[in-house]
């Protein structure tokens, strides 16, 4: 009854406001359900075409650009921290604006101003793309994130959106062996979302504990923030009887893409975002299948436009039934690593640890061309090290000069997740910021 209730009051508010919520989600619906279309097509370019006209005359780093995107400089993170008063629409100056801020898994804090469209927007492409997971407004939702580092949802606030916040660094065996007997007890079924290192730790926990735990209990789950690894996608379809469905997102810019369930693509958002994939050194665009850089127009924030905005993810575009997908998404560039050949590795090797059950925790980290760390956190002596060292040569390089530390824990990052792979040359060369 009272998810009923929340449902219809938070669309009887939207349509006391002018119903800007219900008249975006319908655009986007129409946008994305047919984009083939005329009109569809027809939107996608006055909306981009909108955007950078309003760059070009009230943005300072914009200015007397020509308006064509590929006349647009790629942008990064580092060169809009390095120069935020030039990107921001002098426009906006006076008007209302919300502050979004992400530390990444950096930990250096980023901050990007939005205007109040953009985040009716960011809301609708939420409504939208919730709807394909079986989600709907009022559902009970079971978030896992580190929400230490967020602004933290208030009662009334948690009650009306039925929202219940769990922070991933309370996830101890008791914890989730209570969290899973909240879940089963509901009447109705909720819906989980939060980052896949918090989903993998449960399903640890289930194959651990082997109590033979299987439930029909929930809705749906989406995992955010990191790549969805076939463990834990094949571990949540075992234990909650479906499939696990992988957003593609960011706090800077919303919803980019989302797998439809049972599927491994991801539908791309083009309704709100212009999406390319350049060259992993230069920003050329690379052919259909290639991976690259994924590069992010978005088409609403006008208080501060981000025009080909470098994501710092890996991905690769093609047609999957007559629709531009996304194939795949690496993760950022500097979690990337590459064997001695200096060929990029798209496939998470670390995975291999899964067969090694007694290993809790390994990190891969790249600290040269031909050099290799393996962090492992292991719940007793590890035996198998030379199994594992040629294992790991095989896919890396026969010449890789490989060295194992042993730690007591790999931390999650101030974001909340926790890296398994880690470039270090990326990492240094991600220090130096681009310059116009």
């Amino acid at each position: 009854m009272l998810q009923k209730i929340r449902n219809k009051s938070f669309w009887f508010v939207d349509l006391l406001t002018g119903s800007k919520k219900k008249s975006n989600f319908e655009d986007i619906k129409t946008i994305l359900t047919d984009g083939s279309s005329d009109e569809s097509k027809k939107r996608k370019q006055q909306y981009l075409e909108k955007i950078l006209s309003h760059a070009i005359h009230t943005v300072p780093f914009y200015r007397d650009k020509n308006p064509q995107l590929t006349s647009f400089p790629v942008i990064n993170k580092n060169l809009i921290r390095k120069k935020k008063s030039e990107f921001e629409s002098t426009a906006y100056i006076d008007k209302e604006k919300i502050t979004v801020c992400t530390s990444g898994s950096t930990g250096t804090p980023f901050k990007v101003c939005q205007n109040k469209n953009k985040r009716i927007r960011t809301v609708a492409d939420n409504l939208f793309f919730w709807q394909k997971a079986s989600f709907s407004v009022g559902d009970k939702l079971y978030f896992f994130r580190l929400w230490n580092a967020f602004e933290k949802k208030n009662f009334l606030t948690r009650f009306t959106q039925n929202v219940v916040p769990i922070d991933v660094f309370e996830l101890s065996d008791d914890f989730i062996a209570a969290l899973l007997k909240d879940i089963q007890k509901r009447k109705k079924k909720p819906s989980l979302l939060g980052y896949v290192s918090a989903f993998t730790k449960i399903c640890k926990y289930l194959d651990r504990t082997d109590t033979g735990f299987k439930s029909n209990d929930v809705k749906s789950i989406i995992t955010i923030s990191e790549k969805l690894d076939a463990y834990t996608k094949k571990s949540i379809t075992k234990y909650f009887g479906i499939h696990a469905i992988s957003r593609y997102s960011n706090l800077e810019n919303g919803i980019i893409a989302q797998q439809p369930a049972g599927e491994s693509y991801f539908i791309i958002n083009h309704a709100s975002y212009h999406v390319e994939i350049l060259d992993i050194d230069t920003d050329q665009p690379v052919e259909k299948g290639t991976i690259g850089r994924i590069i992010v127009t978005d088409f609403f924030n006008y208080c501060m436009p981000m025009i080909r905005y470098d994501t710092g993810d890996l991905g690769s575009i093609d047609t999957v039934q007559g629709k531009e997908v996304l194939t795949h998404i690496e993760g950022r560039k500097i979690d990337t690593i590459k064997n001695t050949r200096g060929e990029i590795i798209i496939f998470n090797v670390v995975l291999i640890v899964n067969k090694y059950q007694e290993l809790k925790q390994c990190q891969l980290i790249q600290r040269d061309t031909k050099e290799y760390v393996f962090k492992l956190n292991s719940e007793t002596t590890f035996l198998r090290e030379e199994e594992f060292l040629i294992e790991f040569r095989s896919y890396l390089g026969d010449d890789a000069v490989l060295s194992i530390e042993y730690v007591d824990e790999i931390p999650l990052l101030a974001s909340g997740k926790r890296r398994m792979v880690v470039n270090e040359m990326e990492q240094s060369k991600n220090m130096k910021v681009l310059n116009y």
